[in-house]
């Protein structure tokens, strides 16, 4: 049994970090994609690059799912590297204080994703999440509030994926996830969903975000 690696998604008898730190109490909408992604990557490979677009902007940002912060803490614990990719300066500046504990396995990249994926050919993504350009709803999260901010950020979701996609980042075992799923309108996901589906991609599971793997 001391050959069997240890699981991020793992049942009740183990030691599961995610589940204890970021489930919070089940509120963390975002929660079991995340468990779900973090484990199949640990499966895959051993020093895992994790790739986000849009960083944490929240010490307690529950309302996006503290992404910075679990893949950098995943990067710590399974010796990988995020490249974390934001537009804005702020934003970044408040993700490395969030992230401040795991900050030596993270590159905090200032810069348009979709120049940068593009650009960036060196860089290969074991998991890619898409979560750049803020997708217009209500507060309630019940309706659409502007349509054509709404087409922008799934143009900009999906231009990203093709951005990477081009430039090599993405490969046969390359897992994808993408937030703001199931949102009016489609969400952030919906134009490139569809060229998943066309190009041959399998959705593993589709809730707040949307998780795709070329191959099982």
């Amino acid at each position: 049994m001391n050959n069997i690696k240890e699981l991020v998604f793992c049942d009740d008898s183990s030691d599961n970090w995610l589940f204890k730190k970021y489930y919070y109490a089940g509120s963390n909408s975002r929660y079991w994609t995340f468990q779900v992604a973090l484990n199949l990557l640990n499966q895959r490979v051993e020093h895992p690059t994790i790739v986000e677009t849009g960083c944490q902007r929240q010490a307690d940002d529950l309302g996006a799912g503290m992404s910075s912060s679990i893949f950098g803490e995943y990067c710590s614990k399974y010796n990988g590297r995020l490249y974390t990719v934001d537009l804005f300066p702020q934003h970044l500046e408040i993700c490395k204080q969030c992230t401040l504990p795991f900050s030596d396995t993270i590159e905090y990249v200032l810069s348009d994703s979709i120049s940068w994926l593009r650009e960036v050919k060196d860089i290969k993504a074991d998991l890619l999440y898409l979560d750049s350009l803020d997708y217009p709803i209500s507060p309630d999260g019940r309706s659409s509030v502007n349509p054509i901010k709404e087409q922008e950020a799934q143009e900009h979701c999906l231009n990203e994926f093709l951005a990477a996609e081009s430039s090599g980042k993405i490969n046969s075992k390359t897992i994808v996830l993408i937030d703001d799923n199931q949102l009016p309108g489609g969400g952030k996901p919906r134009l490139l969903k569809e060229y998943l589906l066309q190009s041959g991609w399998i959705c593993l599971l589709d809730l707040q975000q949307s998780l795709w793997v070329k191959e099982l």
